[in-house]
């Protein structure tokens, strides 16, 4: 069920680069930047979620870290 949607988000990506590569392009600097930021983080996002046979949450390992920090009674 997932997967057709995280295709569909990779094709939108696609998309929106071809369709505003220009715009952006003229874009200031930092517009600039943070568009290809998103743009890159929300790939990132797409391939670990479709690549990865194990989940890992994020909040667990940083459960794990701060139960390290944290004295314990």
């Amino acid at each position: 069920m997932i997967k057709p949607l995280l295709y569909t988000y990779l094709a939108m990506v696609i998309g929106v680069l071809i369709m505003d590569f220009r715009h952006l392009k003229q874009a200031a600097p930092i517009n600039r930047w943070l568009s290809y930021g998103i743009i890159v983080l929300g790939i990132g996002i797409w391939f670990y979620v479709t690549t990865l046979n194990k989940t890992v949450f994020v909040s667990v390992w940083m459960s794990h870290v701060i139960q390290r920090l944290l004295p314990m009674p």
